[in-house]
């Protein structure tokens, strides 16, 4: 699609939006590459760097990961500098609608014209047409890819942040039975921001989930599952959910984080937001993903896009690509926290086991996980991105209602059935986080949207969308 930016990835409610939802995933490995020589290496005074990751969604897709070798760039006299030495393992369905930190690296101040990545062991799981997930063994076309900036990325004192974007829509082929994976990135410098976003952009935009590892003074560390910590800057403009401050937090907690870059490198926390922990007091873990099949009452399930917690591995392992999750009496169903602004609507925006559905993202807070099951202690309502086409468009109230016709492969339309959904969209809902101004949308035009599903019943569904369209265009 030609439509995206940033945006999500909630919380699961904690992406959900669990003040958790989602970890990002990152697996180290070993790295086998061959050092350059001295001469070919970028060398003087050197910049603190974030790298930020996110991605251009396919619908059909439920879970994609891929093992980052290297990411290597090259000034205009042929030098390199290498920022991710180490490999690690991204899911990447998980970063729909949000940017998350990949590394923070220590690049020499230069000119770049140019990046290469290196890229090995794709994993795939997908809808397939009769609503089945399918775990595929994809063929990896090519292990590198190199992108040439439209504009040299320059670095200086005056640190920016680079993101690095991996547009699975158009990196993964699905024929049939074959799934071949030829990645494709884009990438581009973003500058420190020159201030906060407003509340009540439904947590769009940068964000990072984990546990923590420490939490003083006005300093964040979490841990995103596995990967190097990531440290955030909190100040008395953080806004604090579920959790009174700062030191109130302790170590093993779920959270989940919105943050902006700031000169120098620096990540500040904008908000911080409390996994609620199960009521036994044992340490949460989350699942998040869509809900496949539904035992009214009793459970459904669900195929894990990514999880966070001891009991589960924070890639989704080809092995148990779908938990069974029992509720009860005492499991608390809520709508994530982050989507603040959902009044005005022409429905009654709720989630509940009554109106539970196939196709929907959730997160579950479980303290019980035995192989591929889990008791829910809280199931989250997190937001989910669509691909499709706008064919009408009319004003609800404080809102522009879209009717949309799901693309064709979509994920959401084969597990629920449906083939046409109504798109809300409003001041209350946030805009693409970007600095380029997103194309008109019109009768006819091709729209990633991303956002919270609600069932109303008799086959119709809604969706109040935290991002339209999803990104600027091209990235």
């Amino acid at each position: 699609m030609n439509v995206r930016t940033a945006s999500l990835t909630r919380f699961l409610a904690a992406a959900g939006s669990l003040a958790f939802a989602a970890c990002l995933g990152l697996v180290l490995g070993c790295s086998t590459a061959v050092s350059p020589s001295a001469s070919t290496i970028v060398t003087g005074a050197v910049s603190t760097v974030p790298v930020i990751i996110t991605d251009a969604p396919s619908d059909q897709l439920v879970s994609f990961s891929l093992t980052l070798n290297s990411i290597t760039l090259t000034d205009s006299a042929g030098k390199t500098a290498s920022i991710l030495s180490t490999p690690t393992t991204v899911e990447i369905c998980h970063l729909n609608g949000i940017e998350a930190p990949l590394v923070t690296a220590s690049i020499p101040q230069d000119t770049y014209v140019s990046a290469i990545l290196t890229f090995s062991n794709p994993e795939i799981t997908y809808i397939n047409s009769s609503g089945q997930p399918v775990v595929a063994s994809p063929t990896l076309a090519t292990t590198s890819f190199t992108f040439t900036f439209p504009t040299p990325f320059i670095v200086s004192n005056s640190s920016t942040s680079l993101l690095i974007d991996l547009l699975a829509g158009q990196s993964v082929a699905i024929s049939g039975t074959t799934v071949t994976v030829t990645p494709i990135f884009s990438l581009k410098p973003v500058p420190p921001a020159t201030a906060a976003p407003p509340m009540g952009q439904n947590g769009t935009g940068m964000e990072q989930h984990g546990t923590v590892v420490s939490a003083s003074g006005t300093t964040l560390v979490i841990s995103p599952g596995s990967g190097a910590n990531v440290s955030f800057t909190t100040n008395s403009a953080t806004s604090f959910q579920g959790v009174s401050s700062l030191t109130a937090l302790t170590a093993g907690e779920l959270v989940d984080v919105d943050f902006t870059v700031q000169t120098g490198g620096v990540l500040l926390a904008t908000r911080v937001q409390l996994c609620p922990p199960p009521p036994n007091g044992a340490q949460a873990n989350l699942l998040t993903g869509p809900v496949t099949s539904i035992t009214p009452g009793t459970s459904f399930n669900m195929v894990l896009m990514q999880g966070l917690g001891p009991a589960v591995g924070p890639v989704s392992s080809t092995a148990v690509p779908v938990f069974t999750v029992t509720t009860n009496t005492s499991t608390v169903w809520a709508i994530t926290p982050q989507f603040i602004s959902l009044s005005g609507l022409p429905f009654t925006p709720s989630f509940s086991p009554t109106n539970l559905t196939d196709g929907q993202t959730v997160g579950v807070v479980t303290s019980s996980v035995t192989g591929n099951t889990a008791v829910a202690a809280n199931v989250y309502l997190v937001p989910q991105t669509v691909d499709g086409t706008v064919t009408a468009i009319a004003t609800a109230g404080n809102y522009t209602a879209y009717t949309y016709t799901l693309a064709s492969g979509s994920a959401f339309g084969s597990l629920s059935g449906a083939t046409t959904l109504t798109v809300y969209t409003g001041t209350a809902t946030a805009g693409p986080v970007s600095t380029m101004a997103p194309p008109a949308i019109a009768v006819g035009s091709t729209v990633r949207f991303n956002g919270l599903i609600f069932n109303l019943g008799a086959g119709k569904f809604a969706m109040v969308a935290g991002v339209c369209p999803d990104g600027a265009p091209g990235i």
